[in-house]
């Protein structure tokens, strides 16, 4: 009797103990998958169907465990397992890899994983699942706060060099003109010289244009903020465009949403910047492709989204970081004074929005401008 009892209350205490194992692996925030040394899964639990979206009964059933990771990527994980580099021999310390969903999605994860052994044999392995999704879109928003708030920064100390820069140039500039103009009265068609009097005329006045650009860019007034259609506003900036030569081989896409909130802005102000980026599109494209111009609301409902989607050479990644600080052009010498984007990025952040560009070299770009739905007339300072 005594054995029997002894028996019973250890099959009790096995049982226990299974369930409590079972609960802890099925409640686990994290995914907790094993397979056998044959790759067929034996565990499954709730936060890996989460995770990669098969039922438990899915994955033991059918799955093998190659499956739930791109080409290569288990053998690597083995690899890592069986070599002393990673935490020992059979055990892997939390390390960064991609897995597949049942949609064939790449997830992002960090995975420690083990070998269990029985008798110095492998008898299966075992890895926790860890979703790096929330994490990488947190520091993705960290790092572009961090650019703005320091592209902002350096945009409102140049805007003040620029506006004493401006101002001093100025003068001299208009002394150059007027003289330069002067002798030219004073002088016959035929004089040699005034070929190159003329030449001083016309790049003192190009040198006027890029100061104007400048104290444009500078500028100190406050702008009054009334209720505007975005819609509208983008369409009245295309119609003045999209009839110039430079557009004639450009297929101008308008994807409006028609129930767009008004928002607060100095239509004048916004059609500079919408120009400037249609512009610099279409000079991307060497005039022929495809711009599509895209509105939406925000996906948080206060906000409006304006895209412009062009076809044209793309943007090399070392040139991103400097897109809209004023003065970078890639374009040659005399056809650009770099001031447009850093002009439209003042613009739009006096109307309390945000720009930003998306591209790779050879695959086009995309400039997207967020700006805040308002019910509400105010003067935005500069």
């Amino acid at each position: 009797m005594r054995d029997v009892s002894v028996t019973k209350r250890i099959e009790n205490e096995l049982r226990k103990a299974n369930d409590f194992l079972r609960n802890l692996i099925e409640n686990s925030v994290d995914g907790i998958i094993a397979a056998d040394m044959k790759g067929k899964i034996i565990i499954f639990n709730k936060s890996a169907e989460r995770l990669l979206g098969y039922r438990s009964e899915e994955a033991i059933a059918r799955l093998h465990i190659t499956q739930l990771y791109p080409s290569g990527v288990a053998k690597e994980i083995m690899r890592r397992l069986r070599s002393p580099e990673y935490g020992g021999v059979g055990r892997l310390e939390p390390s960064q890899f991609t897995s597949l969903n049942k949609t064939a999605e790449e997830i992002p994860i960090n995975i420690s994983a083990a070998i269990i052994y029985e008798d110095g044999r492998e008898i299966a392995s075992f890895g926790i699942f860890t979703d790096l999704r929330e994490k990488i879109k947190m520091e993705r928003e960290l790092q572009e706060t961090q650019l703005q708030l320091l592209q902002s920064e350096k945009m409102a100390s140049l805007g003040k060099l620029a506006a004493g820069v401006a101002h001093e140039i100025n003068n001299p500039l208009g002394g150059i003109l007027i003289f330069s103009k002067m002798l030219l009265e004073d002088l016959s068609s035929h004089d040699p010289r005034v070929e190159d009097l003329e030449r001083i005329c016309e790049e003192a006045t190009r040198c006027k244009e890029i100061v104007k650009g400048l104290l444009e860019f500078a500028r100190q007034t406050s702008y009054k903020m009334e209720p505007a259609d975005l819609n509208r506003a983008l369409v009245q900036g295309i119609s003045l465009l999209e009839n110039q030569a430079l557009f004639h081989n450009i297929r101008i896409v308008k994807d409006l949403d028609p129930n767009l909130p008004p928002i607060l802005a100095n239509t004048g102000q916004l059609n500079q910047v919408f120009m400037n980026i249609i512009l610099n599109a279409a000079e991307a494209m060497e005039s022929q492709g495809t711009l599509t111009v895209r509105t939406q609301l925000g996906p948080e409902q206060n906000t409006v989204i304006v895209e412009f989607i062009d076809t044209g050479c793309g943007i090399k990644e070392e040139h991103l970081t400097r897109i809209f600080d004023p003065f970078f052009t890639t374009k040659e010498v005399g056809k650009g004074t770099g001031l447009g984007l850093s002009m439209s990025y003042g613009i739009v952040e006096k109307h309390r929005g945000r720009i930003w560009v998306k591209s790779r070299e050879g695959a086009g770009a995309t400039f997207t401008i967020e700006l805040p739905v308002r019910a509400e007339t105010e003067d935005i300072p500069a």
